[in-house]
């Protein structure tokens, strides 16, 4: 299974807690913020930023799968292309947080995140779902 299939897999996991979980706004703030601070770096085409505010795994495997550097992974080719054409669309978002996990819906994108430390690290970004399977997502730990 390659990482983008095993990051899915706990996608889907995360996806079946959350469905039960409470989420209430001052839990549900601080993984939004996140969420909206990867897309806005991505769209102001600052790649450090976005790298910065990804789980280091998940930096680590977007670097591996464009061979490059990983500002370069989420600014260029076709991860960037696919994030950059996402990132304006967050409209209203809706946040399900799971104890040290929370998945964030954004009008064109399904973001996970996880709790590191006082923050929230993005996990997975340029996720649709698929049905009866795990999410598929272009960058993911």
């Amino acid at each position: 299974m390659d990482r983008r299939g095993g990051a899915a897999a706990v996608a889907l996991a995360l996806t079946s807690a959350f469905a039960t979980a409470c989420s209430g706004p001052p839990a549900s703030s601080a993984p939004v913020a996140a969420a909206e601070a990867f897309y806005a770096a991505v769209a102001a085409g600052d790649g450090e930023a976005a790298c910065a505010l990804l789980l280091p795994d998940a930096a680590e495997a977007a670097a591996d799968d464009a061979d490059a550097p990983c500002a370069e992974a989420l600014t260029s080719g076709r991860a960037g292309d696919e994030l950059a054409s996402r990132a304006g669309g967050r409209g209203d978002p809706t946040v399900h947080v799971a104890g040290r996990q929370a998945q964030v819906l954004l009008a064109s994108d399904t973001v996970f995140l996880a709790r590191s430390g006082d923050g929230w690290v993005v996990t997975a970004a340029g996720c649709d779902a698929v049905p009866d399977r795990p999410y598929d997502c272009e960058v993911a730990a």
